[in-house]
């Protein structure tokens, strides 16, 4: 199974994260750069432009652009699946631009008119 685009990426202390899709539907793999592991498992959500990861918890964005809301969607891993745990609706200080989200040890910048919002996992 090879990718055919990405559409996030975050890191995670050394550990690499990617949310990546194929013909065969949407991941997010984690990348340990000390021993060359891959861990891959099946993105709960489609469409996603932005993830944090914190241990066994995640931030997901869904694509949104130009409006003052965004869809901010938590997951966490249970028995080795991301599970979506809750959906809501932030309503943001000014219009979210394209390449909106980088994701950092669990906090999830969110690039806001002409400043950056952070939000936690």
């Amino acid at each position: 199974m090879w990718p055919l685009g990405g559409s996030a990426g975050a890191t995670e202390e050394a550990a690499a994260w990617l949310a990546w899709y194929s013909h065969k539907g949407a991941f997010l793999s984690r990348v340990d750069p000390a021993s060359g592991d891959i861990t891959s498992y099946r993105n709960p959500l489609r469409r996603i432009d932005g993830i944090a990861v914190r241990g066994t918890r995640m931030l997901l964005t869904h694509q949104f652009h130009n409006r003052p809301v965004l869809e901010l969607s938590r997951a966490e891993l249970i028995d080795d699946a991301w599970v979506v745990s809750t959906q809501e609706k932030l309503r943001l200080p000014d219009q979210v631009v394209m390449c909106c989200a980088q994701g950092r040890d669990g906090v999830l910048w969110l690039r806001v008119g002409d400043s950056w919002t952070q939000v936690e996992a």
